[in-house]
């Protein structure tokens, strides 16, 4: 039988600190916006739970990808029924 990943369990010493709580400030946390208490908090959950680096490692892998991308032009016909497309469904959602 598979155990399942916990979301409730305990971070570190701040009590009732859970995976939710932490993966809230997952944006910031990438970024390197959040205050040095924190960061070491997050980092220590990360070091005991593996579902959450999973998810921090993907979305830095994500990044990465996206950041070495570059935009590349769409054939007119497409972006022609694209828009057509986006606009027909934009126009529905008017009252």
């Amino acid at each position: 039988m598979t155990k399942k990943h916990s979301k409730r369990h305990v971070v570190t010493k701040r009590k009732g600190s859970s995976c939710d709580e932490l993966l809230s400030l997952l944006n910031e946390y990438v970024d390197g916006n959040v205050d040095p208490a924190m960061c070491k908090e997050f980092e220590g959950h990360l070091a005991n739970c593996n579902p959450c680096r999973v998810v921090v490692d993907n979305v830095r892998k994500t990044i990465r990808l996206y950041q070495r991308d570059k935009p590349c032009a769409l054939p007119a016909s497409f972006r022609k029924r694209l828009h057509a497309c986006l606009q027909k469904h934009w126009n529905k959602g008017k009252p």
